[in-house]
């Protein structure tokens, strides 16, 4: 324990916090651990964890393909997967368990410590609480529904990994010491160490922030030393090259990583190039949201909010001053990084972060501002009571959820299915399983057979391997073939599809992510040979519709005739086949039964096993 009491307080509310998740999910679901933490990810987090291990074991090119050797580097953001690779290094899955432990604990201590300086230890436990339980209170209340607010999850915090679970700690950790240079003073080693580690660490995990803390810094100079701003920036000028320093140090395997990466994996990660016509687009696009009269009205307000509290000496005006700052550079940022970039990814994170810390904004202003004017001052029992309280709605919360997918058949199944395929893969005396081959399409057993070790996978996503794109259509035409597959099923599988408000097709999705990614700004190679639906609705579709994917027609020609003029050469027959029954695919595919045994037939899966497998590769 520590000798502080309220960090001692900290960590038993994160205790209590961390263990519900788990304790259900090991009362709810009886399976193993690399099956629970792939199922127990937040949202899609699970599959960061193949890269988690390629860069725990230092595989960043690994082919997964008996065929494939000396590929470059898989491309990632290592600052946002480092601790995570550490923890999976020393403690196995059991890892990626822990570091959530830690990141709530961080999460509690750094607000702690931001809102120590303006309010009471009680109410200081109380905020930090309250605002990790943000995105808790609008699913519980049902208010994820309403515009933007479903945004939170992703873009404040949660326990997704990669992000925000790391890279939000980087940012808020930033926050922290503005507050604290601005208590304090600014020119300090440390805190300019400190400044240039997690500026590197920030743009090596998720440069929106980067970008937003570069100019957040700028802005907070300007705030304390306004027309003397110069005279200060040479005066100090050492302590600026002590943080530029740390902060090169802390971004060269970031670099290094970038010069010798796969660039179709980035290209299949949403990267773009900013050429001059795309800049004009997206700062147009920009300008008339910014001349909108919702976002001048909430502009003006926040200005009034901040004019109002300094001209009258509210009390803690310093803390709505930084997050002032905060919320003036997530707006800027996005125009400021188009006009320096030579490329840009998914635009559109910039718009949810302005909205995010637009709303932090407002909530840490309307605090300060009621607690000044109406003078409440909440005694220690009943600020206890209230952190109860929000640990029971956080408990409530998750036991609803698991409740829920318990009660689901369809989950459930899929669930305890899993477990029994995984079992029987690790369980078999006749197939020696590092050295197996594995066919799926599900995106799931590709990273549950990464992290155990399945040495080989005939299909495997775009994101999950540094092939080029090549050699994933190569990989798809072989084993639809292998499959009994037709040209026609090869083409339906890919076909473009309305999913809601967008064009999207989940398969395309997993094998070529952002490649096709298609909007009024970017469509594959510029091309505008879509059906005239799909092209009218492309062409007026948002620059901000990063996540809406389409193939041009002059593409599926292409891969028509590649799936028609394709020769098997270099091609291994999978010792275990593991295919979804729900998939459409699936019902067309044809199993060679004097090769192949079943070993599971569910309601979900069905896997297959070769009679003669190859031991050795």
């Amino acid at each position: 324990m520590f000798r502080n009491k309220s960090t001692n307080i900290i960590l038993i509310i994160t205790t209590l916090l961390f263990s519900v998740k788990w304790v259900l999910s090991f009362y709810f679901f009886k399976e193993s651990l690399a099956v629970k933490i792939i199922f127990e990810s937040v949202a899609d987090g699970h599959f960061y964890y193949p890269h988690i291990k390629y860069l725990a074991f230092f595989e960043l090119n690994n082919s997964l393909d008996p065929y494939v050797k000396n590929l470059k580097l898989m491309p990632i953001p290592y600052a946002s997967i480092i601790f995570p690779a550490i923890f999976l290094k020393i403690f196995g899955f059991f890892g990626i368990i822990i570091i959530e432990f830690f990141a709530i604990f961080i999460f509690l201590l750094i607000f702690y410590k931001i809102f120590s300086y303006f309010f009471s230890k009680n109410e200081s436990i109380f905020f930090s609480l309250f605002f990790f339980m943000i995105p808790t209170i609008i699913e519980i209340t049902n208010l994820e529904g309403l515009p933007y607010l479903n945004l939170f999850q992703l873009e404040f915090y949660s326990l997704r990994i990669p992000r925000p679970l790391i890279p939000s700690l980087y940012f808020f950790s930033f926050i922290y010491l503005l507050v604290f240079m601005d208590k304090t003073v600014i020119f300090e080693k440390k805190r300019m160490a400190a400044l240039g580690l997690i500026l590197g660490f920030s743009l090596s995990s998720y440069y929106y922030f980067f970008t937003i803390e570069f100019l957040a810094f700028l802005f907070f100079l300007i705030y304390k030393f306004k027309f003397k701003i110069i005279k200060e920036l040479f005066h100090n000028y050492k302590y600026f090259l002590i943080s530029i320093f740390v902060f090169l140090i802390t971004i060269s395997p970031f670099i290094i990583n970038l010069i010798y990466h796969e660039s179709d994996v980035t290209e299949r990660m949403g990267t773009f190039a900013l050429t001059i016509e795309k800049k004009g687009k997206l700062i147009d696009y920009y300008f008339s949201q910014y001349f909108k009269l919702k976002f001048l009205l909430t502009l003006l307000l926040t200005i009034l909010f901040v004019y109002f509290s300094n001209k009258k000496k509210v009390n803690n005006v310093k803390l709505i001053n930084i997050f002032f700052i905060i919320f003036l550079s997530t707006i800027v940022s996005p125009v400021f990084f188009i006009l320096i970039s030579p490329r840009s990814g998914l635009v559109y994170n910039f718009n949810n972060l302005i909205f995010v810390w637009g709303f932090i904004f407002f909530t840490i202003s309307s605090i300060i501002l009621i607690k000044h004017y109406i003078k409440l001052n909440l005694k220690p029992l009943q600020i206890n009571t209230l952190i109860f309280l929000l640990i029971g709605i956080y408990y409530l919360n998750f036991y609803l959820e698991k409740n829920q997918h318990f009660n689901n058949q369809n989950y459930k199944d899929r669930r305890i299915e899993f477990q029994k395929i995984t079992d029987k893969l690790n369980n078999r005396k006749d197939i020696f399983t590092k050295n197996i081959s594995l066919l799926t399409l599900d995106n799931k057993l590709m990273v549950w057979a990464i992290l155990n070790e399945i040495k080989y996978l005939n299909l495997i996503s775009g994101l999950l391997v540094p092939k080029t794109h090549d050699m994933i259509e190569n990989d798809l035409v072989k084993n639809f073939k292998f499959l009994n597959l037709k040209e026609k099923d090869f083409l339906d599988f890919f076909k473009n599809k309305k999913s809601g408000w967008r064009f999207f097709n989940p398969n395309v999705g997993s094998f070529f992510s952002y490649r096709y990614k298609a909007n009024s700004l970017n469509t594959y190679k510029g091309s505008t040979n879509f059906e005239p639906n799909i092209k009218e609705f492309i062409l007026s579709s948002s620059p901000m519709y990063s996540q809406q994917s389409a193939i041009p027609n002059e593409e599926f020609s292409r891969l028509q005739r590649k799936f028609n003029e394709y020769k098997f050469i270099n091609f291994r027959e999978p010792e275990i086949i593991a295919l979804e029954k729900l998939k459409p695919v699936t019902k067309n595919i044809v199993i060679n039964r004097q090769n192949y045994s079943k070993l599971h037939d569910g309601n979900i899966y069905i896997l297959y096993s070769k009679k003669n497998p190859i031991r050795n590769e």
